[in-house]
């Protein structure tokens, strides 16, 4: 990732994951290995969910676009529910308010601006 910042927040959370779901150890690059891969699944699945509102006419994309996105990816919604009911994180792994962080994007603005 681009910023340290979401990039540390990306680690903790799945840290967070693996120990709700009854890992004791882990190697660090093992951890951050299972991080970058989520962000690129996450980033994939945006992506898709975005042209799937794009196919239908629409700039933004609604939670019908998601199901398409995951049945694209087969992943199983049913599976996905079962699994956030009986997969509890402790309380010391909910998530955490923190402020809007914006992710750079180059000068690809700076020309529009002038």
């Amino acid at each position: 990732m681009s910023n340290e910042y979401v990039s540390h927040l990306m680690d903790v959370s799945v840290a967070q994951i693996c120990l709700a779901i009854g890992w004791t150890k882990a190697h660090n690059s093992s951890l951050q290995y299972l991080s970058q891969l989520t962000e690129r699944y996450l980033r994939r699945l945006a992506e898709l969910v975005k042209r799937f509102a794009e196919l239908n006419n629409r700039t933004a994309p609604n939670m019908d676009d998601l199901a398409f996105g995951f049945n694209y990816l087969r992943i199983d919604l049913k599976q996905m529910v079962e699994y956030c009911e009986n997969v509890k994180l402790p309380d010391s792994a909910q998530p955490h308010y923190c402020s809007y962080v914006s992710i750079p994007n180059g000068n690809k603005i700076k020309g529009i601006r002038e």
